[in-house]
């Protein structure tokens, strides 16, 4: 796999090494990287992005519901996503906090799938403080997903978000028994392209340095204090943030200029890392949005300007 030192050297270093000092806990500031290649590698593989991929878990997941085994080791988690709907479905991932039940989690979504501004609100934030999301896998009949994050054992409840927007009443989920004592680690493989998910005086914004090809790997960091989503969709050559953000004040006429459906990362609590590997996906102009309402008004960030148009090769 070529690696984002090689391709990008210095200033890809830079974020990786605040992204894992974030995932971590550590301060936000760290040092500046050396700039000798074999001195960030050697630094890359002490901090664990060079760990061999874990064995993925395969999960299907389609119009009669998910299809995944019934336990897994804990650690480095890596979900093998795909789907044969046409359509598209969405897989979300995720956990209740202790003494929290998985009823009271689902209760709150559906407050925040609600598209009425303070229910919506309200839920984003119960959720959060509720569960930890850790992503989730958003696929198609052509195109797959393999997304891995560290999870410790326990319970995970594997969710159909596509069904749940449908139909929140009934929700379609499987769990998996994560089993094991092997300590977490970071998601594995040094990535090819950074996302990371950040505050700004305007508004939840992504810091994206690196993507430019499909076949890229994506290493993905909240740094936020709220929930986040990584969409990837695609829309006509040529578009720019700027035509985007004027269709959404609603100073620009039209709809979005969207070409097709929507791949991607589910929803992440703040702080979380996620290496996500999308597969099959076709050469274009997507935009990267962040779909997830926030926990003041209820607005999806995408609204306000977290999104960013790339062009993938």
């Amino acid at each position: 796999m070529p690696t984002a030192l090689l391709k990008h050297g210095v200033r890809a270093a830079a974020l990786a090494a605040l992204v894992l000092a974030t995932s971590l806990g550590a301060p936000a500031a760290v040092a500046a990287p050396a700039a000798d290649q074999v001195a960030l590698q050697e630094q890359a593989t002490s901090a664990g992005l060079d760990r061999r991929a874990p064995k993925p878990i395969d999960v299907k997941i389609t119009g009669s519901g998910i299809t995944a085994p019934e336990s897994a080791p804990a650690g480095l988690v890596s979900f093998r996503v795909t789907s044969d709907d046409p359509n598209g479905r969405f897989l979300q991932a995720f956990r209740p906090h202790p003494g929290v039940a998985v009823e009271q989690v689902l209760a709150d979504l559906a407050k925040a799938v609600s598209r009425q501004p303070i229910p919506t609100a309200e839920g984003m934030l119960a959720v959060r403080d509720e569960a930890e999301m850790f992503g989730g896998a958003q696929v198609t009949a052509s195109v797959s997903e393999t997304f891995t994050t560290p999870i410790t054992a326990g319970e995970v409840v594997l969710l159909d978000f596509t069904a749940f927007l449908q139909d929140p009443t009934h929700p379609i989920t499987r769990t998996l028994q994560l089993q094991g004592s092997q300590r977490p680690s970071l998601p594995t493989g040094f990535p090819d392209s950074f996302v990371l998910a950040r505050e700004t005086p305007d508004g939840p914004r992504f810091d994206i340095h690196g993507l430019d090809r499909t076949s890229d790997t994506i290493l993905v960091h909240n740094s936020t204090q709220e929930l986040h989503e990584m969409g990837i969709q695609p829309v006509a050559p040529g578009t720019t943030d700027a035509q985007i953000q004027a269709i959404f004040d609603r100073t620009a006429p039209g709809p979005l200029p969207y070409t097709g459906r929507s791949v991607g990362l589910g929803v992440l609590s703040p702080g979380r890392s996620v290496l996500l590997e999308i597969r099959n996906l076709p050469p274009g102009t997507y935009v990267v949005g962040c779909f997830a309402p926030d926990g003041k008004a209820g607005i999806p960030d995408a609204i306000k300007g977290m999104h960013k148009v790339v062009v993938l090769t």
